[in-house]
């Protein structure tokens, strides 16, 4: 159910726009709490303060700049920062397969391997003889259960399996320094295509912005429509426990801040760029990393690690599931136009 939160949220982000231009103005912070917990989506006045009072992208916001090696790529021209609702891939993936084959493996192949022998023998695999009215019975079996197959391997996409596959591999979120913006590619059903200024991303930082303090979220960019009825999209990046402290996340945002105000020169070259194919490290990462709040120093570090070994072989099969989950999607690709951007002479 991996792009599921995307669409919900997208959907809800649709509704709140729509509830402003019918109102004429823009909804209250408090407003934008309830409409967030609504769609499941936890906030708290404290965080969407400390979004909305963000001063801009001109001054630093710390020494340390740290990709964290969550690129998927980079030039000189662009970057593109992982998302972490690709972590939440491999139950489904395991589900939806083995309920197709069950509709068509299990219940309409042994229906037409019979047809095929019982027009070319008129036998039953037990060698006794059949009358001419078995073949066609079984013939009108067979198409009854492809039919139902059919039905219900569309009713899983259109319900639950379009969420993780077959879909887009990545959620890809591009900053381009020379044409200052940043762009969003989802499934269409989750936003589609999204153009934003760079001018107007907004970070998600706790107010506290003590570097060594844990950080117990998930860290998100918010675009905030400038006109009525145009929805607030937010984007989770990183991994789910890509920062540990409040200094992690203001490190990596330090990042592609200085990349885009300042150029690829004040930034050290990443560490690992992911790339685009399907990835087994990734696979393990994603299904080996818990929730912020499990994933510190001390006893709760250990707690989590503990998780991991006792249910280590559930986690094994989970990992077969979320690369399989890979393989089964495709690479997202943005228009020329976009790929282009910024690379003429």
């Amino acid at each position: 159910m991996m792009y599921f939160l995307d669409y919900a949220m997208y959907q809800g982000a649709l509704k709140a726009a729509q509830e402003e231009f019918e109102l004429g103005r823009k909804l209250t912070k408090q407003e934008l709490i309830a409409n967030a917990n609504e769609g499941g989506i936890r906030l708290d006045r404290k965080k969407v303060e400390a979004a909305t009072d963000y001063s801009g992208h001109r001054d630093r916001l710390c020494d340390r700049a740290d990709d964290l090696g969550l690129l998927h790529a980079c030039t000189d021209t662009w970057l593109e920062v992982r998302t972490w609702n690709n972590d939440i891939r491999g139950v489904l993936t395991l589900f939806g397969l083995a309920a197709y084959s069950m509709f068509w493996g299990m219940a309409t192949l042994p229906d037409w391997l019979g047809v095929i022998r019982l027009y070319q023998t008129g036998l039953w695999t037990n060698g006794k003889a059949l009358t001419s009215s078995t073949p066609f019975e079984w013939l009108i079996s067979a198409i009854g259960a492809t039919i139902l197959a059919a039905a219900a391997t569309w009713a899983m996409y259109r319900y639950l399996l379009r969420y993780e596959w077959p879909t887009q591999r990545w959620i890809r979120l591009r900053f381009n320094r020379k044409t200052r913006k940043v762009y969003l590619l989802r499934p269409k059903y989750a936003g589609g295509l999204m153009v934003f200024d760079w001018a107007d991303t907004q970070p998600d930082f706790p107010q506290n912005k003590n570097v060594d303090a844990p950080y117990l979220y998930w860290a998100f960019l918010g675009w905030r429509g400038k006109e009525l009825g145009q929805p607030l999209v937010s984007q989770f990046i990183g991994r789910r426990t890509s920062f540990k402290t409040t200094g992690d996340w203001m490190a990596f945002w330090e990042y592609i801040r200085r990349f885009m105000e300042e150029g690829p020169d004040s930034v050290p070259k990443p560490k690992n760029l992911i790339g685009h194919w399907p990835s087994l490290k990734e696979a393990w990462l994603s299904v080996t990393q818990w929730y912020p709040v499990l994933q510190q120093k001390g006893l709760r570090g250990k707690f989590s690690d503990g998780i991991t070994v006792l249910i280590l072989p559930l986690i094994l099969i989970i990992l077969v599931g979320n690369f399989v989950g890979q393989c089964l999607t495709w690479q997202a690709r943005f228009p020329k136009e976009i790929e282009r951007a910024g690379n003429e002479p």
